[in-house]
């Protein structure tokens, strides 16, 4: 938990990538986790045995009845980006969400932002809203944008959500 928390912590500190504007700590990150593992993945990419990236699936709100839906987000050590790694943990978690069962996942996107723009839409996210100036960081007026990808497409009653597979 302490690398991700630094990889986090340096886009939470020096970008407008993440609107939180409090660092977080490996205990913050060590709860989220506890949790939320049985029902969200969450992954991390090691490159010779360093962690250099993190991707996980969250809850999109807390009512019922969004229970199939999930948000992603993928963070990857400013030294290995470029290299796949953001890439290779998307692919995994959607294969993961896929499984489970989920019918949509989220991606809230802080504008402008054509990296993450550009890996969402590879993986067939499409763009479905944005709000303007909800967030104000590093001295300016924020966007948000939203883009959705699709799992399923029935109109049938949803099964419950499958419990992550084992390791």
């Amino acid at each position: 938990m302490p690398t991700i928390c630094k990889i986090v912590n340096h886009y939470i500190a020096t970008t407008k990538l993440n609107f939180r504007t409090e660092l977080q700590t490996p205990e913050d990150w060590t709860k989220d986790w506890q949790h939320l593992r049985e029902r969200y993945p969450w992954l991390v990419a090691t490159v010779d045995e360093r962690v250099v990236g993190v991707a996980y699936a969250g809850p999109w709100k807390a009512r019922s009845a969004y229970d199939w839906s999930t948000e992603s987000t993928v963070y990857v050590d400013p030294t290995a980006q470029r290299r796949g790694v953001g890439r290779a943990l998307y692919e995994r978690l959607f294969s993961l969400l896929d499984a489970q069962g989920y019918r949509t996942t989220l991606a809230v996107i802080a504008l402008p932002n054509p990296a993450s723009i550009g890996i969402h839409e590879s993986f067939g996210f499409r763009p479905v809203g944005v709000l303007r100036s909800v967030g104000f960081k590093l001295g300016t007026w924020c966007d948000v944008g939203f883009w959705q990808r699709l799992h399923e497409h029935s109109d049938a009653a949803p099964s419950a959500v499958r419990p992550l597979p084992g390791p």
